[in-house]
């Protein structure tokens, strides 16, 4: 049997509109690309926000105890949304929801439930679409940064 690897190199428009003669300049094409993503943006948040709404339905339904089923879906919905803050340039929410799925990780694999540490992430996720990170930076990072002690300090027992 003779398997071969295929490789896949994706179309850049970008790279084909600027070497194309009287194509965009490059100026214009990145203008063009922010737009774009600004649209892209508009839609990761509505989706980020369809998200947290899903989680406290989770967090609610748990009822301060551990359920399997519960903490495991909770986690797929986490995980899965990582990454999508990054298209509208906001790792301070991506940030967040590498540190609550880490959480849930713990939670579902030790069986325990902390439900005061995913109360801390669910109310600093809301905060930060609201106030989208970047406004503040430092505030930001010290938040940031007392959710990994959370998580850290769940994870040790």
């Amino acid at each position: 049997m003779n398997d071969s690897a295929r490789i896949h190199t994706p179309d850049i428009p970008l790279g084909r509109l600027i070497r194309m003669p009287g194509g965009k300049n490059v100026g214009q094409a990145l203008e063009d690309a922010e737009k774009g993503l600004q649209s892209l943006r508009g839609e990761s948040m509505k989706e980020l926000q369809r998200v947290l709404e899903k989680a406290g339905d989770y967090y609610s339904r748990a009822e301060g105890k551990f359920n399997p089923l519960l903490v495991n879906a909770f986690y797929d919905l986490i995980n899965g949304a990582i990454g999508l803050p990054t298209v509208g340039k906001d790792r301070a929410i991506d940030s967040m929801l590498v540190s609550l799925a880490d959480l849930l990780d713990y939670y579902r694999t030790s069986g325990e439930w902390g439900d005061k540490s995913v109360q801390v992430h669910l109310s600093t996720f809301q905060l930060l679409l609201r106030t989208e990170g970047a406004r503040d930076p430092e505030g930001t990072a010290a938040i940031l940064s007392g959710l990994q002690k959370v998580s850290r300090k769940a994870a040790r027992g």
